[in-house]
């Protein structure tokens, strides 16, 4: 009993949830209209996501990828741009989350292995941004966007056309920090890539693909589910182990919590009527994300907002994913990182990612918001 209840505890944004959940249904008594508030595509793209994403990475495809690519290089001023920019655009398909949990680990271990250790810490913290950026773009990039391309039926094209200018604005302004702030050392990499398991990885590889299709409405929602679970009871039962059911439990948590207070006339009135605006949308999502993150911000706001600005609320939880450390889900990941492996160096890496994330924050905010 003590380890399932430590299980729950650990994870501080599910309880969170789970008790506004709770308070909330003594409000609105429990009834039918429950099971319409579970956005269900929303719970199963990201299953299978996590399904396919931890079967990669037993593969070790990722660490071959990465390893190929920055043997090329002698300079941990360019081994680092590969590392950041490989980030950026592997989140564009495998979440920022998932793309963090392999490639920061790399990092470290290269940084390591070439004695540039004083350099990990804003390679990482580069990386973070990278990975919350890239993943900015695609519907399957992160958490958020999955379920606001779910919840308001936006059409891909159009999706893209909102979120480019974010993307290309973070992808420059990635390229010049990694350029000026990554000094030109000399270095010796002596890695061999690691062995691919090319029969797992041809599966797991068509489980991502069939969360892809999910995603953009090729295939039914039900046909990903039933794909899912069969390709990984025949072939990887125990990647079960690696899906993150606290963050599914949370989204159905705020999926109750939201649709409770959908219920409350006078709140869900009060709240419409302060996002009736683009710019009031665009600011809401991008400061209640620094607060409680941006994946609850983008459900709790979308209770409330009108499908007029979802451009608005899409804009403005992906560049809130930057700023505070609990701003995204992600960038908890990598500080987990940073505290295991440099724990004399918390302070300073949050001073630094704080003040690189404000800057980044203010100069794509201004972009999007006065040319698109």
């Amino acid at each position: 009993m003590q380890k399932i209840l430590a299980y729950f505890l650990k994870d501080k944004v599910f309880m969170i949830a789970f008790l506004c959940a709770i308070i909330s249904m003594f409000i609105i008594p429990l009834n039918r209209g429950y099971l319409g508030y579970i956005n269900y595509k929303v719970l199963i793209i990201m299953f299978t996501i996590m399904i396919a994403v931890g079967g990669l990475y037993e593969t070790h495809f990722f660490d071959y990828v990465a390893t190929k690519l920055v043997l090329h290089f002698r300079s941990i001023k360019w081994i680092a741009f590969v590392i950041i920019i490989t980030t950026f655009f592997l989140a564009m398909l495998l979440t920022n989350d998932a793309v963090l949990l392999t490639l920061v680990p790399f990092t470290i271990f290269v940084t390591k292995h070439t004695h540039t250790q004083k350099h990990a810490l804003t390679i990482v913290m580069l990386q973070t941004i990278a990975a919350n950026m890239g993943s900015a773009l695609t519907p399957m990039g992160d958490p958020q966007n999955i379920y606001l391309y779910a919840f308001y039926d936006i059409p891909f094209s159009d999706f893209l056309s909102v979120t480019f200018p974010i993307t290309v604005m973070g992808f420059l302004l990635i390229t010049g920090s990694t350029l000026i702030l990554i000094p030109h050392l000399n270095c010796e990499l002596n890695l061999k890539p690691p062995v691919v398991e090319k029969h797992h990885l041809i599966i797991y590889t068509l489980i991502l693909l069939n969360a892809l299709l999910g995603v953009l409405r090729v295939v039914p929602i039900l046909y990903t589910l039933i794909i899912t679970v069969i390709l990984t009871v025949v072939f990887g039962r125990h990647l079960i182990k690696r899906v993150d059911f606290l963050l599914l439990l949370t989204f159905t948590s705020f999926f109750i919590f939201t649709g409770n207070l959908s219920q409350m006339t006078l709140i869900k009135e009060s709240v419409e009527s302060l996002l009736n605006s683009r710019l009031s949308v665009f600011f809401s999502g991008l400061f209640i994300s620094q607060f409680i993150s941006n994946v609850p911000a983008a459900v709790l706001l979308s209770t409330f907002t009108s499908k007029d600005y979802w451009q608005a609320l899409l804009q403005g939880v992906n560049i809130g994913a930057m700023g505070t450390i609990i701003a995204s889900l992600a960038s908890l990941i990598t500080f987990k990182y940073v505290i295991r492996e440099f724990p004399g160096h918390m302070k300073k890496y949050l001073i630094k990612y704080s003040v690189l994330s404000v800057i980044f924050i203010i100069i794509i905010s201004s972009f999007v918001l006065l040319f698109f």
